[in-house]
């Protein structure tokens, strides 16, 4: 199928620190899953906020910002949001893992940026926001869920370069590379050993395309 991406996760990786704020979604530590990782849950994903050169009829694009809401929609509150913006610094093609402890619920995407480089001088983007992707309450671009106690991987997100420049949602695949992803996770956070990683991705038929494991047999269990 295209548009898939094959990924590994490799057992030491540095996995993305996001800036906690009050009432909002805080990075995955020990001390915080310990206090709230039973009643709240975890959403595990990637972001390659890295430039595509030679994107489409392009010279470059690059994913700036990605934003998902809780619904329903709260207008001008955004306490649940989970937003994300790439890094000042130039950063290399490559995809930044996310652990974060959120409210737990279900979540539309509510905004996205592409930049989008013709040349030095012709720069657009590609942008989308709760005007386009959530009308009347209904999530048009897509949802994931997470319930409290769980770990959920949601997908890669990162630049599609088929056609127009845009956002498009990745996934790990396969039962193998799968395990060896949640290998990956647990050994970088020993205090979710017990807790199995669901692979429940972003829904949508905009950003991607349906994918899940139900039919892909498990491989064993391995050694921590």
């Amino acid at each position: 199928m295209r548009k898939r991406w094959k990924f590994l996760l490799y057992t030491v990786v540095a996995w993305q620190v996001l800036a906690a704020m009050a009432a909002e979604p805080v990075d995955l530590t020990e001390k915080a899953y310990a206090a709230e990782g039973q009643r709240k849950g975890t959403i595990l994903l990637q972001v390659n906020w890295g430039r595509r050169w030679h994107c489409g009829k392009y010279e470059n694009a690059q994913l700036q910002q990605l934003s998902f809401s809780k619904l329903p929609i709260q207008p001008a509150t955004g306490i649940n949001d989970v937003r994300l913006s790439g890094p000042k610094l130039s950063v290399g093609d490559v995809f930044q893992p996310y652990a974060l402890l959120i409210e737990p619920g279900e979540y539309a995407i509510s905004e996205f940026d592409v930049k989008i480089a013709g040349s030095v001088t012709d720069i657009g983007h590609a942008h989308g926001d709760q005007s386009t992707l959530i009308k009347d309450g209904k999530a048009v671009g897509g949802t994931f869920s997470v319930a409290p106690g769980e770990i959920v991987y949601i997908g890669h997100f990162g630049v599609d370069c088929a056609g127009e420049p845009t956002l498009w949602r990745y996934y790990v695949e396969g039962r193998e590379e799968f395990d060896r992803y949640v290998l990956g996770f647990h050994k970088r956070f020993p205090f979710t050993k017990d807790t199995p990683v669901v692979f429940r991705l972003f829904a949508t038929d905009v950003f991607g395309k349906p994918y899940d494991l139900t039919d892909v047999p498990a491989a064993p269990t391995p050694e921590l």
